[in-house]
């Protein structure tokens, strides 16, 4: 079996890949990133759990030091986009740039053949290389990989991709695995709480400025725009007979834009920084289903590709709240095909200062 380096994060997923593939006869190394300070995820308490899980399995494991790159490809753009206005989405910028890109060259420096990771989704290898969906819908992690280079694809493994969160578990322990107990986060690894306040302790200023109505009449204040997101509704405040939402977010102007649930719907929207795991050209149009948040339902879109890494997405029904900053994800079926950033919503481009996420 060729050598494999595994991606270890120090909990129960990647463990169990690596000991599946240890069974399987794989010449193993076991890699963990450390990342930030007070992670949820890759921190020193996990650093030590992957080590013991490699001396059990008798494989080497080496720590790589990835502080300094984490903070400026993946905390700064985090920071940055909420200050413009946007809701980022981290983990697919770490997926993209560190997780899978940075760790392969890592690992072919010590002679691995391929890359192996604990997460829930498949491979398949006919009539090329491909991603699909994890078995466990529940699980399924497709959405935060849509960023992985091409060419990258014959060299990764999965070994999770076919299994239940449930049997994942029921392994650990028929493995005897030291941390087959040991629960999981849900939040943004560095964040650890309240993103408000991470942003406040990294230095972000919070500028107040005016709560605007659907024809911008000012209907109150707010103390900055990076405690609002498209789609919110608490924190608004004012004396309106109906619920009113953040409709858009004006960075440059401090100004939030509000108004009733109906306006929140769109059914076109801009993509960028575009990333696609088969052979499309510019110009070319796709029929795909696109899944705008990680745990929203995949919707039917036409999908028109554009020069410069941008597309834009025509939707079979209007969604509510299109988040600018998050991603749009587009599969057909199982398979993921890739996808890009929310920049803009109907003909415009988000945080303008003419409001052109309302402009159709």
């Amino acid at each position: 079996m060729p050598r494999a380096a595994i991606a270890l994060s120090g909990g129960v997923d990647s463990a169990v890949a690596a000991a599946l593939l240890h069974e399987a006869g794989y010449d193993l190394i076991g890699l963990t990133m450390r990342l930030w300070p007070k992670s949820r995820c890759c921190d020193e308490r996990d650093i030590e759990d992957a080590a013991e899980l490699c001396a059990q399995l008798g494989i080497p494991y080496q720590v790589l030091d990835y502080r300094e790159r984490f903070r400026k490809e993946i905390v700064d753009p985090f920071i940055a986009d909420y200050a413009a206005g946007r809701t980022p989405n981290p983990c697919t910028r770490c997926n993209q740039t560190l997780k899978f890109s940075a760790l392969w060259q890592e690992a072919q420096a010590l002679g691995a053949e391929v890359l192996a990771t604990g997460h829930y989704v498949r491979q398949q290898t006919a009539p090329e290389a491909q991603l699909w969906r994890g078995v466990d819908a529940r699980k399924d992690q497709s959405y935060f990989l849509y960023g992985i280079e091409r060419d990258l694809l014959p060299r990764l493994r999965f070994p999770l991709g076919g299994l239940r969160k449930e049997e994942v578990r029921a392994l650990a322990h028929a493995h005897r695995l030291p941390i087959a107990d040991k629960q999981e986060s849900q939040d943004i690894c560095f964040v650890g709480g309240d993103y408000r306040h991470f942003l406040r302790e990294q230095g972000v200023e919070s500028r107040p400025g005016k709560i605007l109505g659907p024809e911008g009449e000012e209907l109150g204040t707010h103390e900055g725009v990076i405690h609002f997101t498209v789609g919110q509704r608490r924190g608004i405040g004012g004396g309106s007979a109906e619920p009113l939402y953040v409709l858009a977010v004006d960075a440059e102007r401090a100004e939030v834009r509000v108004g009733p649930a109906a306006a929140l719907l769109k059914e076109r929207l801009e993509i960028s920084d575009c990333n696609w795991l088969l052979n499309w050209q510019p110009g070319e149009e796709q029929q795909v289903e696109v899944k705008l948040r990680y745990a929203a339902a995949p919707v039917p879109a036409l999908l028109r590709l554009q020069e410069g890494g941008r597309a834009s997405l025509q939707l079979s029904q209007a969604q509510r709240a299109i988040t600018p900053g998050q991603a749009a994800v587009c599969y057909r079926g199982e398979r993921l095909l890739g996808g890009g950033i929310i920049a803009g919503l109907g003909n415009g481009v988000v945080s303008g200062p003419e409001w052109p996420l309302l402009r159709e």
